[in-house]
């Protein structure tokens, strides 16, 4: 799994920055596939998520909820908000979670939440008993010891597991980073089949979801590519 973002501290939305403004910049989520990946890679991801029914765990978690985490990134970059590595994947899996928790009849976040805890129970511990989780993944960020599906899947997971457990609804997530939405217009449930060909159509169900809430959306689109490890915005 590949991220390449390069985001600063301290910096939120940026001044005279029109959150109603035309967006000409089209973003695009490029995603890969398990299974048109290489033999190592996809060892990597059968030790992440286990041997069985190992298609659908990828697709559930890389082309239902990640296409919104990515989204996420899509969002603050195009909003010129400014976050470090660590912490921009901390938020943006708070951002995927609550809009899930929100927008998703259940049944799905229910799967993932037990993919996940089935995932992180089977990994070996890899933070220094020393070190704080996000002070560990600051430390090593950048430095190649992520470029591989088992150790960054191991941060992913967790951090994900960490914004379910706790739990921040939509509207608290927004307001951490300055946003404001019409929380109170109702979300469409996607009910279509997850896998990387429908992975646009979730995309476009949680955009129009995103504009029913007034919130300014650019243009994005789903690249799919045969690298499995290549997951990200841009």
């Amino acid at each position: 799994m590949e991220e390449k973002h390069s985001m600063e501290e301290g910096h939120s939305m940026e001044e005279g920055h029109s959150m109603e403004e035309e967006h000409s910049m089209e973003h695009r989520i490029i995603s890969g596939r398990y299974e048109l990946g290489t033999e190592e890679q996809k060892a990597g991801y059968r030790q992440l998520f286990g041997e069985e029914d190992i298609q659908h765990k990828f697709d559930l978690y890389f082309h239902w909820y990640n296409i919104v985490h990515e989204l996420g990134h899509c969002l603050l970059e195009d909003w010129g908000i400014e976050m470090p590595n660590v912490q921009e994947e901390m938020y943006v899996n708070e951002f995927a979670v609550a809009y899930w928790t929100q927008a998703d009849e259940g049944e799905r976040m229910g799967e993932l939440s037990r993919l996940l805890e089935a995932a992180t129970g089977a990994l070996p511990p890899i933070v220094p008993e020393d070190m704080g989780f996000e002070e560990y993944f600051e430390k090593i960020w950048n430095t190649g010891q992520l470029d591989n599906a088992v150790t960054y899947g191991y941060f992913q997971l967790n951090s994900v597991r960490k914004a379910m457990e706790k739990g921040s609804d939509l509207a608290t997530v927004l307001e951490r980073a300055g946003i404001e939405a019409d929380l109170t217009a109702p979300m469409e449930a996607y009910r279509g089949e997850v896998s990387a060909a429908h992975a646009q159509d979730v995309l476009e169900c949680a955009v129009e979801n995103l504009k029913r809430l007034k919130l300014p959306v650019p243009r994005i689109r789903v690249e799919l590519v045969e690298n499995p490890l290549i997951q990200r915005c841009v």
